[in-house]
């Protein structure tokens, strides 16, 4: 019986060691793996809201075309000659046209307050200039400049690219081209004169 005892009690702790070494040697179970989000959705970034300003697109000095135009005397004016004055052209499509006498009627009153300024107001069909003087004397437009003269307007669209009638352009008293409005709308010229007013200030 001792014999069966000391066999049994031998058995017995072979096979517990066997067990406990065999249950350490069990891998864990892993964790399970997160799949990585596949297209994570960004945050929606809100612009910061800017002030438009359609009257105007200022230029970096953009030395302006040597052009030159009749004036309905007959009398040349280049360029050259505008040296040391500020300069607004205004290149028109249909002059009698609500448009053309609203925007022609303000810039009038704008030349009236505007020292060392001259106003060129340009038809882009060539329109004779009879058709020219009997306008600007029913219009009364005194301190404007009025002539007919689409190759003008071809020089400055091809130096800004982009000029679409009706359309403003200021030039510096050096010949720069600083600023210009493109397709004016009626109901915005109010806003676009004291706009121009503002530039012209800021031109010394």
């Amino acid at each position: 019986m001792g014999i069966l005892k000391a066999s049994l009690l031998i058995t017995l702790l072979l096979s517990s060691t066997a067990l406990a070494d065999w249950y350490i040697l069990i891998p864990k179970k892993p964790p399970a793996r997160r799949e990585k989000p596949r297209n994570v959705p960004l945050p929606q970034l809100k612009p910061n809201k800017i002030e438009a300003k359609p009257y105007r697109i200022e230029v970096r000095k953009i030395l302006s075309p040597d052009f030159a135009i009749r004036t309905l005397e007959l009398k040349k004016i280049t360029k050259k000659d505008l040296e040391g004055r500020k300069v607004v052209i205004v290149f028109l499509k249909n002059l009698y046209s609500p448009l053309s006498e609203l925007l022609l009627s303000t810039l009038q009153e704008i030349a009236k307050k505007e020292k060392n300024l001259v106003i060129l107001a340009v038809d882009i069909n060539d329109a004779d200039f009879p058709i020219l003087r009997k306008f600007k004397e029913s219009m009364g437009l005194k301190d404007i400049v009025v002539t007919a003269d689409s190759y003008v307007y071809i020089e400055f669209k091809e130096r800004l690219k982009v000029l679409n009638v009706p359309s403003l352009v200021v030039i510096d008293k050096y010949g720069f081209i600083r600023f210009f409005a493109n397709e004016i709308e009626e109901e915005k010229i109010t806003s676009a004169s004291k706009e121009l007013e503002k530039i012209l200030k800021s031109l010394g």
